[in-house]
């Protein structure tokens, strides 16, 4: 089935996402967000990143047997973002490159306008139909985080995040986990890591609930008064942490 495109403006940032076509082993969580070793192909865990024809992101989840099924989305900034774009010709993985900008410092001593320049993300919803409805994905017994693998030759600090079912992004209820990945090792993030407002002190301002499903995961490049981020990567391998 050929996947549709959909475009829309959430939080005052542009999304395009692309369509799911619906469609053993898994890793087994060491705790701490820790670093493992390069990522075999089909390593324990894995839902497979495969083509999404004709959508704009044209990247979804592929089969697994965790219940996950949902099409990619890049979202952008409205300002000191527009250099970032996707090479939609890899296959297998997802590749960005480009700069998020520096948030600019009012001259004034007013609040640096982190909303018109809070970065970029590249994500999946997790639990999208044919029909493109968003629903929330029921989280399995056993599954206790994500798992990604970045390669590139320059690979930012990551804010990587979820939705739960019943928070509003636009309000920061999401949650999210700051991550360091190496070029070409798999980083675990567990879900009793990831926080609300992850940037707001170790512990953020509250913990993860999935008890009522996710909605959605991502990694997002937040952009900072400090610097400008160069960015070179790809989303390589994407997969769940099964608790020991």
């Amino acid at each position: 089935m050929r996947a549709r495109t959909i475009k829309k403006l959430v939080f005052g940032r542009l999304v395009v996402s692309g369509l799911l076509a619906l469609g053993g082993g898994a890793r087994v969580g060491c705790g701490g967000g820790g670093m493992g070793g390069p990522t075999p192909a089909g390593a324990p865990g894995e839902i497979p990143i495969v083509a999404a024809a004709g959508a704009d992101v044209p990247y979804q989840f592929g089969t697994n047997a965790y219940g996950v099924a949902g099409g990619a989305f890049l979202a952008k900034a409205n300002l000191g973002s527009s250099t970032v774009v996707l090479d939609a010709t890899q296959v297998g993985k997802i590749c960005l490159s480009g700069t998020v900008e520096m948030v600019p410092v009012p001259t004034d001593g007013s609040h640096p306008p982190y909303s018109d320049y809070w970065g970029i993300e590249l994500g999946f919803n997790l639990n999208q139909g044919a029909d493109a409805v968003k629903s929330p994905w029921t989280v399995p017994a056993g599954v206790i985080g994500f798992w990604i693998t970045v390669e590139g030759p320059m690979i930012p600090s990551i804010r990587f995040k979820t939705t739960p079912t019943g928070k509003d992004p636009a309000l920061e209820q999401d949650s999210c986990a700051l991550v360091r990945p190496t070029d070409g090792q798999a980083a675990d993030v567990p879900f009793t890591e990831m926080y609300v407002q992850c940037w707001d002190g170790p512990e953020g301002t509250g913990t993860t609930d999935i008890s009522n499903g996710l909605l959605d995961m991502g990694l997002q490049v937040a952009a900072t008064t400090g610097a400008d981020y160069p960015i070179d990567f790809c989303l390589t391998h994407v997969g769940v942490v099964i608790g020991p």
